[in-house]
């Protein structure tokens, strides 16, 4: 059985799944990135690398808000990048035959790859491929 760790976007709940994931960190220090995309939190120094911080919501077109004070640093195979989410939850069970299917229709679910449920929550499943194309022709 795969985990996703779940985390919302605005009022919409995402899962990234836990192997994509290098850590999660507490509380880092932005530093400021002259000439970046209002997308960009800014940058963080993580283990003596810089890495750029993505604002999440604010990429996937939610309105300026309040963030969690933790950042999703995705492993170096992926990228050297983290995410911000509007709240970081926990880790879940991701059973595969679970997964559903989504149609992609608008800007913001072309980064979904499917939903799943869990409890009382419909799970998003982020497409983190897409995703990080889509910021290379950003």
């Amino acid at each position: 059985m795969d985990q996703a760790l779940v985390f919302r976007v605005g009022g919409e709940y995402y899962g990234l799944e836990i192997e994509n994931i290098q850590e999660v960190v507490e509380s880092p220090s932005f530093h400021y990135i002259p000439k970046a995309p209002e997308t960009f939190r800014g940058a963080i120094n993580f283990h003596g690398s810089i890495i750029p911080v993505i604002d999440l919501p604010a990429y996937l077109g939610e309105s300026q808000g309040d963030r969690d004070q933790r950042v999703i640093v995705l492993l170096p195979s992926l990228g050297r990048i983290a995410l911000t989410a509007t709240a970081i939850h926990r880790v879940v069970p991701m059973e595969r035959e679970s997964l559903m299917p989504v149609h992609n229709d608008s800007d913001t679910e072309k980064f979904i790859r499917a939903v799943f449920p869990h409890k009382d929550m419909m799970i998003n499943v982020l497409d983190i491929v897409r995703l990080l194309e889509d910021l290379q022709n950003f």
